[in-house]
């Protein structure tokens, strides 16, 4: 399965508008923006992206730059062949990553309650919130959902997160009242649905843990980071995990940078750029770094021969003997059982086992940065083996490699 990201181009209208019946019959103004867009070719106003699947189109997204840091959605369509092999989620992370690319700061859509059922569900897995819908008296008044995706680039402490979560329930429009060590939050009641009484819900501390009820459960610190990716929240003890690979697993995994050091972002410059995504986002490594390790946590891509290739965070990990992970997990084919065995460790509590990382997120650098240039930073590197680094020496790298334009 071969899978294509690209912009729209005007060969693609007739299809394209075929595709979008569902949104113009809703919004004719659809059709008019897509045509004016690929037979005019405003690409810094507006944008189409496709995902193509084995040169069938299979994802769409149309939408514009209303403000200097703001997007509308004007249509989104995932297919049921994209949504059952999962590539609808990756092309609207790859989405996101660009906008955070263009320093958005919001996103929106606007989009028919006939559609929601398609959509909604994924984008709130990428972070994006409910945030209101259109009310009808009668059956012909079509309802419309509306939902957004904040982007915040900062870093907070863990011991900040209880003040971020009031400040920004207090933005919309949420009552507050303080309980102990914790609070309480309900929506006001001028904001209310008719007939609707709203109780308390409470955010409370348990130790390290952030607990939100009822129901009572843990908020881990990815949910938060999700819904405003890119933010960072960061423990202090935590440090990013460098992970390494040789060459031949990362081709199979990952979008390395140009070998010209000059990779632009998707639609940065020519108007027709493409890339091949991959949906293989599990890696496997010598079972070091594990202490800290959560999902969320920042992740360095390392390449043998090659460098720092790129970031990314943990989506998941797994820590077992290779043949159980064979056992357990349908997506390691592309793996050689060799090599995954040679990463076992060969003593101590963790004898025979290896560690394995789903990731997300992964965002290729501009340029390798080499090894050289690395132990210039910190003489100490050493790449042989998955370890955490210093914040500073991550911090260092992710800049080496994503120079800014001059």
């Amino acid at each position: 399965m071969k899978m294509i990201l690209r912009p729209a181009l005007k060969g693609d209208l007739p299809l394209l508008e075929k595709i979008l019946e569902p949104w113009s019959e809703h919004d004719p103004g659809v059709v008019h923006t897509l045509q004016n867009l690929l037979e005019k070719g405003d690409y810094y106003s507006h944008r189409c992206d496709l995902l193509e699947i084995d040169k069938v189109i299979r994802c769409v997204a149309l939408w514009a730059m209303d403000k200097p840091d703001e997007v509308r959605i004007a249509a989104l369509v995932f297919s049921s062949a994209a949504n059952e092999v999962g590539a609808h989620t990756r092309f609207l992370t790859e989405e996101i990553l660009q906008w955070a690319d263009l320093g958005i700061s919001k996103v929106t859509i606007t989009l028919p309650e006939s559609l929601s059922s398609l959509l909604v569900g994924t984008m709130k897995s990428c972070g994006f919130m409910f945030e209101g819908i259109t009310s009808g008296c009668t059956p012909s008044d079509q309802p419309q959902v509306r939902l957004c995706k904040h982007f915040l680039y900062s870093s907070i402490s863990h011991g900040e997160v209880m003040g971020f979560m009031r400040d920004f329930l207090l933005s919309l429009g949420y009552e507050i009242r303080t309980e102990g060590d914790g609070f309480g939050f309900r929506v006001r009641s001028e904001y209310r649905l008719p007939f609707i009484f709203s109780p308390w819900h409470r955010v409370t501390r348990s130790g390290p843990d952030i607990i939100v009820h009822p129901p009572a459960r843990v908020l881990e610190l990815h949910e938060l980071e999700t819904l405003f990716f890119p933010l960072r929240i960061q423990s202090p003890a935590e440090r990013p995990l460098l992970l390494p690979m040789e060459k031949k697993a990362a081709q199979f995994l990952i979008e390395l940078p140009d070998e010209d050091a000059c990779q632009n972002s998707l639609f940065r410059g020519t108007p027709y750029q493409e890339r091949i995504l991959r949906l293989n986002t599990l890696s496997f490594c010598h079972p070091s770094g594990l202490k800290g390790i959560r999902r969320g946590l920042p992740l360095m891509f390392y390449v043998n021969r090659v460098g720092a290739v790129g970031v990314g965070r943990v989506d998941d990990w797994y820590l077992d003997e290779p043949k159980n992970l064979y056992n357990n997990l349908d997506d390691m084919s592309y793996f050689d059982p060799e090599d995954v065995k040679e990463q076992a460790a060969a003593s101590g509590p963790r004898a025979g086992k290896v560690l394995l990382i789903r990731f997300q997120w992964y965002k290729p650098f501009k340029r390798a940065v080499p090894l050289e240039e690395i132990r210039a930073l910190d003489g100490s590197f050493n790449p042989q083996r998955a370890r955490s680094l210093a914040r500073s020496l991550f911090r260092s790298v992710v800049s080496a490699g994503t120079p800014r334009d001059h």
